[in-house]
């Protein structure tokens, strides 16, 4: 496999890559997220719970692991009675979270950072016929990005709760902690089942959204590139033989 190959399949993997990444922190840490969905799936009133408690206690959980905060300490009133927001198995499980997050955060500022040199590569050795190259590495990434989209968006329709639970013993391996208790643990209460699988939709809504223009860009570039590169280098042996 040549350099330019290399290059072309680097930058359309990494574009790949930071751009799921770029849209999860876009949902995950939106706090208008969080309010809509508790007023449509009426959270408050359904848990017998005030929803400045629930917002408070939303936004002290993805403040924390977005690193806009350091402790999960505040009070709520639960069951008629106030006690600490999160208990010690909830904080221990939302560090992991904030470490899983950490990482996540350096692999997204990392693949921008290779997607970008991938490009200026490419367009420094090729000029002008990198763009081609380009368009054809989103294109090579898009197609085997469709496909464990469709996978895990077809696992995610028929069983969310099967695809959820799959999620987390892969990124938590021998830590139970994020299997939650309804009855003790007041995480689940702000965090239903709807809020996952809002949240997983949205995320693949905005993907889709960013990414449909550009295959449509890619999919042009590819038909009219290599036309123009052809005229113009005819044009460019012409003037030399003059």
């Amino acid at each position: 496999m040549n350099l330019n190959r290399i290059l072309s399949f680097q930058f359309g993997i990494f574009f790949l890559v930071a751009m799921l990444l770029s849209c999860v922190s876009s949902v995950v840490f939106d706090h208008q997220f969080y309010l809509d969905l508790y007023e449509r799936i009426h959270l408050a009133e359904r848990e017998a719970i005030s929803s400045s408690d629930l917002e408070n206690s939303i936004f002290m959980m993805t403040d924390f692991v977005e690193g806009k905060r350091d402790d999960l300490n505040g009070t709520i009133t639960w069951k008629n009675q106030v006690q600490p927001t999160f208990n010690t198995k909830e904080i221990r499980h939302m560090k992991d979270v904030r470490t899983l997050w950490q990482r996540a955060y350096w692999v997204m500022v990392i693949s921008w950072i290779l997607c970008i040199l991938a490009a200026i590569g490419l367009l420094a050795r090729n000029k002008l016929a990198g763009l081609y190259d380009l368009m054809q590495g989103l294109l090579d990434g898009l197609a085997c990005f469709a496909v464990v989209l469709v996978f895990f968006g077809f696992w995610w329709f028929i069983d969310f709760t099967g695809f959820w639970t799959w999620f987390h013993t892969i990124v938590f391996p021998g830590n139970m902690d994020w299997l939650l208790d309804p009855a003790t643990d007041f995480m689940i209460v702000i965090c239903p089942e709807e809020m996952f699988s809002s949240m997983v939709f949205l995320i693949a809504k905005k993907l889709l959204a960013g990414l449909a223009p550009v295959a449509g860009l890619c999919i042009l570039a590819r038909k009219t590139l290599p036309i123009y590169l052809e005229v113009h280098d005819l044009e460019t042996d012409k003037q030399l033989s003059v």
